[in-house]
């Protein structure tokens, strides 16, 4: 579609001092009523809608939480001496394996979507009208019917690029911002781990007493906060998130508690 209006007396993909924030969301309602069309850099959302990366974050933070928890409960009475030393041990060993792990799935999930992507090149080449039939049947369930449907159908289909864009978008479901980067993913799950690891390891390191109940604590209230903020990006609230994470802390713990028992017993 051509002709995207503006927001009157605004220049376009200009950001927005706070204080002017008022007078352009007047003038995004005022075109609004005029029935213009307002460029999305116009437009101060109220809720986020970017939580892409929270997945590996949240991945990393709660293993290496709970990882290292478990592993302080369960070697705390085995090894007191060197204790810190082998918790240290465990969250960069872990750290790097979770980078190397966080890697390795980023790019397989690349190369199957890359497979995807060709594949949908080569039936709009080979295969056309199954092609057109699948972008129809598509769109009517988007509520296109009659001759808008087949307007643009045919807009789509007469241009190979915006016929290939358009089954990419609409069949795979791959938008523009929609990007693997495996060593950015890879960073994200291996410096989480260590930074979530880090955090029950604070105990031991300042040598308190009792430092593995230090490291629940720490833990637990950390787990309440990961919460609150996996909340800003989904449809959970943050009490509701933050317990859930709670109860993962918890199970490990006892978790660890019992394996200490085990193996000290042993």
């Amino acid at each position: 579609m051509s002709g995207v209006g503006c927001v009157p007396g605004e220049p376009v993909g200009q950001v927005l001092p706070l204080g002017e924030t008022g007078r352009a969301t007047e003038n995004v309602q005022e075109a609004g009523r005029k029935g213009e069309l307002i460029p999305l850099e116009q437009i101060n959302e109220q809720h986020p809608h970017r939580g892409d990366w929270l997945r590996e974050i949240v991945f990393g933070l709660n293993d290496g939480l709970v990882t290292t928890l478990v592993f302080i409960m369960a070697v705390s009475e085995i090894a007191p001496g060197r204790l810190l030393l082998v918790v240290l041990g465990e969250v960069l060993a872990g750290g790097i394996s979770m980078a190397l792990g966080g890697y390795l799935s980023a790019r397989t999930a690349r190369q199957i979507l890359e497979q995807r992507i060709a594949t949908e090149r080569y039936e709009i080449e080979h295969e056309p009208e199954e092609e057109r039939a699948e972008l129809m049947n598509i769109y009517q369930h988007k509520g296109f019917t009659g001759p808008l449907l087949q307007h643009v159908v045919n807009y789509l289909t007469a241009n190979k690029e915006r016929w290939h864009q358009a089954m990419v978008r609409d069949e795979l479901g791959v938008v523009e911002d929609t990007r693997i980067n495996p060593w950015l993913e890879g960073a994200q799950v291996g410096v989480s781990f260590v930074v979530g690891g880090l955090i029950p390891t604070l105990p031991v390191l300042l040598s308190l007493p009792q430092a593995r109940w230090w490291a629940y604590g720490l833990t637990a209230l950390t787990s309440l906060g990961l919460g609150a903020m996996k909340a800003r990006y989904t449809r959970q609230g943050p009490v509701q998130a933050g317990l859930e994470f709670l109860v993962v802390v918890t199970a490990g713990t006892l978790a660890g508690v019992g394996l200490g028992l085990l193996l000290h017993g042993g």
